[in-house]
């Protein structure tokens, strides 16, 4: 995800903090997983790719990179699971927090010899200041420490959190994204 993306997600979601007016407002968070799966149509080992075929028909070539494991046990026929999550915990910024993003990625794999798959989680904090709202067009303005502003529109879920907290409010953003792949079902 670029960092414009994430910056306009971590805003959007920064809002959803400010739910209330107290001097120790409550930390609120939100999540999505979305699952979709797969047929495996065919493997090449040679060069790594991996054919498949979603639920709507339509075909997706994806190359395996060297740390995939096992994938010789991958053949025509196999179910492949994908789990999607992206989750959002915001709360207001202490007085030290700095606005500097800090990223943690985490990524796992299979053991040798079982089925092929993995995951891996990305987690950025972030910390951003409510420059303005505008509750008739749903606009937010926020600043990150370095100084660049950006405008984002809050989805309806949030208009109430961003029209709850005055411009100078610092937003703690705890922003995970996941990815986990695994073989559900194995070809008969």
């Amino acid at each position: 995800m670029s960092m414009k993306a994430i910056t306009a997600a971590l805003a959007l979601t920064a809002l959803a903090g400010c739910a209330s007016m107290n001097s120790t407002p409550s930390p609120a968070s939100t999540g999505t997983l979305i699952t979709a799966t797969a047929t495996v149509e065919s493997v090449d080992m040679a060069t790594r790719e991996v054919n498949l075929r979603g639920d709507d028909g339509s075909i997706m070539s994806v190359t395996a990179g060297p740390e995939v494991r096992n994938l010789a046990q991958l053949e025509a026929g196999d179910v492949v699971e994908f789990n999607f999550f992206e989750s959002v915990a915001v709360s207001m910024a202490e007085p030290g927090d700095m606005g500097e993003p800090s990223t943690m990625i985490l990524a796992g794999r299979t053991a040798e010899g079982d089925r092929p798959g993995g995951m891996i989680v990305e987690a950025t904090d972030l910390v951003v200041t409510l420059v303005s709202y505008d509750d008739r067009n749903f606009l937010a303005t926020i600043r990150m420490d370095d100084g660049t502003t950006d405008r984002v529109t809050v989805p309806p879920e949030l208009r109430s959190f961003a029209a709850a907290r005055g411009p100078g409010a610092r937003v703690l953003v705890s922003l995970t994204d996941a990815m986990a792949v695994s073989i559900v079902e194995t070809a008969m």
